[in-house]
């Protein structure tokens, strides 16, 4: 189970010898990344933004799933987390994880404070729900649905973003429509990215 595997990465440490990270990261540096986006969407309604997106990554379903649901070492996913830490859950069913990210747009920074509860569902998909009382965000929710194919791995990726922050108007919407499909392309290419390198360990 998804919540197992995240209390066993506590635990466990992996001990390669130096060499052979390094062979690793010297034959990796040698391939593209060769993530296909297949599609993009984002709108936003009255202050809520709703992404869609579906990539293909050149990495194996398992450990795709894994550096997703790798809450101890989200941080990897986006130079943008500048912390993170799982929390007690009231719901034995969730994982709940708390990340704050420092971003700027033009001369606006803003820290983004988020806790989520993250469940896994029979179907597979990864469910994620923001706590309004416990985030600067009013409401969020995210879905990941991770599904091999035929040695890669398809992402089909929904959020709803209702910040619960102000935003100048000076920014406009455009911008932060894309900041946002750019923060999300970052994390999936690094989701690939640290995939192949645990793979080829």
């Amino acid at each position: 189970m998804l919540f197992q595997r995240c209390n066993a990465m506590r635990v466990l440490r992996y001990y390669i010898p130096a060499c052979l990270i390094l062979a690793n990261c010297l034959l990796l540096s040698t391939r593209l990344l060769a993530a296909e986006l297949v599609e993009l969407a984002l709108n936003q309604d009255q202050g809520v933004y709703h992404l869609r997106l579906e990539m293909i990554l050149d990495a194996s379903h398992g450990d795709v799933h894994d550096v997703v649901t790798d809450f101890v070492h989200i941080y990897r996913l986006n130079p943008s987390i500048i912390d993170s830490e799982i929390l007690h859950s009231p719901d034995n069913t969730a994982v709940r994880v708390r990340t704050v990210l420092n971003d700027c747009i033009m001369i606006f920074c803003k820290e983004v404070h988020r806790v989520e509860d993250v469940r896994e569902l029979e179907s597979g998909d990864i469910y994620a729900h923001t706590i309004p009382e416990l985030s600067n965000i009013k409401s969020g929710i995210t879905i990941w649905q991770i599904q091999p194919m035929s040695g890669r791995t398809r992402i089909r990726y929904s959020m709803r973003l209702e910040p619960g922050f102000f935003i100048p108007p000076l920014i406009g919407t455009h911008l932060v429509k894309q900041k946002l499909k750019q923060e999300i392309l970052v994390s999936l290419e690094n989701i690939e990215r640290i995939a192949q390198i645990q793979a080829a360990r």
